[in-house]
């Protein structure tokens, strides 16, 4: 069984900015997806209030936002979550 120091329930734009943040922390870091990464936003017409990008395709922005957390190397499985245990000292 693999170890991990943070675990991302969700590959959307939060999961994403999570893991990111986790990666640069020098933390070993998982993301779990059961769909696809970028969650509601990669079905969004068009982004219009992302800083720095006037516009965009909510597909777009998903896309470069996977494309960040992949040249970091956020791992992303693909499993659906069905529920958490608490083994005490590992969470």
């Amino acid at each position: 069984m693999d170890l991990y120091d943070v675990v991302i329930i969700g590959a959307g734009p939060a999961g994403m900015t999570a893991g990111i943040y986790a990666k640069r922390a020098g933390l070993k870091t998982v993301m779990l997806e059961g769909q696809f990464p970028g969650g509601k936003l990669a079905n969004t017409a068009e982004v219009g209030n992302w800083p720095g990008i006037t516009a965009i395709s909510g597909a777009d922005l998903a896309t470069k936002m996977f494309e960040h957390c992949s040249t970091l190397e956020v791992e992303l499985q693909f499993n659906a979550v069905k529920g958490i245990t608490d083994h005490g000292e590992y969470k």
